[in-house]
This record gives C-alpha cells, structure tokens and sequence, in this order.
C-alpha cells in the first residue's frame, strides 16, 4: 500500500468519521438531529418565536413571500474548526517498506495505527469542540472556545430570554412547585410544540443542592437506593417533577459546559435541536454534502513527512429558543 493511498482526503476523512465518538451527555441524549448542508451558512427564519430552517429554491424561481411585521431571517455562518498535526518519517520508519504491505507485524498494518492514532487524537478535541456547541444550542448562546459569543439567539430573534430562581437555601421552598411553575412557562411559550419529556442538566451546586433540599430528600433517597442496588451512578440521571435532572460536571480549557450553580431546563421533543454540518474547505468537497469530521494531508517540503489536517464545520442551533430556561440555584 503507498502512503499517497492512505492520505488522500477520501481515505482520511473515511477513516477520520469511523473512529469512535467521545463520550458526551448532550450528543447521546440523541436530540441534536445532525444535517449535512452544501453551503456555508444556514438561513433560519423566525416565525412567532420559532425558528425554522428555509428552504432554497432555484435562482429562477419566484421568492416565497415574507410578512415582515411576522417573520425575521438571519443567515448564520457555520463555524470552521480545523486542528493540525504532522507525521515524521521516524514515527513510520522501520515499520513497512515505502509502496508496500509488509510489514514487521503481518497481522496488522502499523501505518494504519499511526494515522489513526493522530487521527483520534484530532477528533477528541473536535468532538469536544462540537459537544460544547450542542450545549451552546441548549443555552441559546453559541460561545466560542474562548467565551466570546459567537451567536446568541435571543439577540438574534428579539426573544426573552428565561430565567429563574431556586432557594435551595430556604428549607420552606417548595422545589416541585417551583419546578412546575418553570414547566408550565415553557409549555405556555410554544404551545404547538409536542413533548413527549423533560430534560435538565446541572452543575454539581445545582444538582447537591436539589438532592439535599429537604422537600427532595425523601424521592432523591429512595432514587439513590435504586439506583445502588443496581450499582449505578447517582448522578447519571435523577428523575423529579418527570424532569430528568443529571450532573454535568465537565470543564475543559478551564471552561465549564454548566456553571457549578446552575441548571438548563429544557423540554425533549422531536426537531428541538439541529446541527448543521458544513463541507471541508477543500477543492475536492466544494458543493457537496457536509459530514461530520474531514482530514487531509499534505507532504511536507523535501519529503519529510506530512502535514495532517483534521476539521469539524458545525453549527448547532435550538428551533425553540422561547422554551430553555436557566435556573439558578442558591
């Protein structure tokens, strides 16, 4: 097999989207419906406080009236991640023949191991790259990897953003009222909109003080020895008020995907959640359906190895920003 073979932009970006996903809460609640697009920005267009993606049309064709007093349109460009590495021939050296399948170890191909290797290593930061998205798109404000606000969509659309709070403090509060009161604002907010449950993840503040309060004790305890019976995690998903709390206790970059005293609120129901993958800015993909993960790789000058590329083009968006809410709890 020659290296040229292996570093096309078919083969890395075939072998880049095969590698496994890193674990992450919002990806694996499944709401997050991922669409692969051919451009690079998306247009949503809000109607009553819903955003929906619009649909193009041909060039020749009569444009779909819009009632401005009703609807606004944004177009939103999709963010571009790339990441870098490199291949040193010392790192391939001795291990097969250049233009060759052999190999020292005839069962495997360790030049194979070596790309995915970097490859993995890539994807992991893109995967949490993405996942902070999703939780942006939970929020209601995308941030970038430094905290800068890359899109916020209550700014964005005019829409007031929800917020609340809960005295985990005061032992007379009454958590579950309080609970249903956030509910009730929400399913108030889109009332067209067909849950089917509830979800909410906290910071580790949030969720002890939610757990200790005395009005949750009693269902938190019987819960936990469940859930011990069964060897799991007690903070893996804790069901009051049919709201399905769990912990999100993750930083990464000394950034928290939820702040330790707060919570996000939000109904589960089909199209909630869109991310958007936008093509590679490569030659070869111009036009073409957006994937999740891209790689490519380019010999370096004198033959010296090879520069290797990984990218994400992602944007992930709430069709229903009206109905997320952040609570805070003290």
């Amino acid at each position: 097999m020659n290296l040229q073979d292996l570093f096309t932009v078919t083969s890395l970006t075939d072998a880049i989207n095969k590698l496994p996903v890193a674990p992450n809460k919002a990806a694996k609640t499944g709401l997050f419906l991922e669409r692969g697009v051919t451009t690079t920005s998306v247009v949503i267009e809000n109607l009553d406080g819903h955003l929906r993606l619009v649909q193009s049309v041909s060039r020749n064709a009569d444009p779909v009236p819009v009632k401005l007093d009703k609807r606004k349109r944004r177009t939103f460009e999709i963010p571009h991640l790339p990441t870098t590495a490199q291949i040193l021939p010392s790192e391939i050296q001795s291990i097969a023949s250049f233009g060759s399948d052999s190999a020292l170890n005839p069962a495997a191909n360790p030049q194979v191991t070596i790309i995915n290797d970097k490859l993995a290593g890539m994807k992991s930061w893109l995967d949490q790259t993405r996942e902070w998205q999703r939780m942006g798109g939970i929020a209601g404000q995308i941030l970038d990897a430094d905290g800068s606000i890359i899109y916020d969509l209550y700014d964005e659309f005019g829409i007031t953003k929800k917020a609340g709070n809960i005295k985990f403090s005061d032992k007379t509060t009454d958590v579950r009222a309080e609970l249903l009161k956030r509910k009730r604002a929400i399913e108030k907010a889109a009332p067209s909109l067909v849950i089917t449950g509830w979800k909410a993840f906290c910071g580790a503040d949030f969720f002890d003080g939610l757990t200790g309060h005395d009005s949750v004790k009693a269902a938190y305890a019987n819960w936990a020895a469940a859930q011990d019976r069964l060897g799991g995690d007690l903070r893996s998903g804790f069901r009051y008020a049919d709201i399905d709390f769990e912990e999100y206790n993750w930083t990464i970059s000394g950034r928290d995907f939820v702040a330790p005293n707060k919570c996000r609120l939000f109904p589960v129901a089909q199209n909630m959640f869109r991310l958007y993958n936008a093509p590679a800015n490569y030659n070869e993909t111009v036009n073409t359906i957006g994937l999740p993960f891209y790689a490519k790789a380019e010999e370096r000058k004198m033959g010296k190895g090879w520069d290797l590329e990984a990218q994400s083009n992602p944007l992930a968006m709430c069709l229903y920003p009206e109905t997320l809410d952040e609570l805070t709890g003290n």
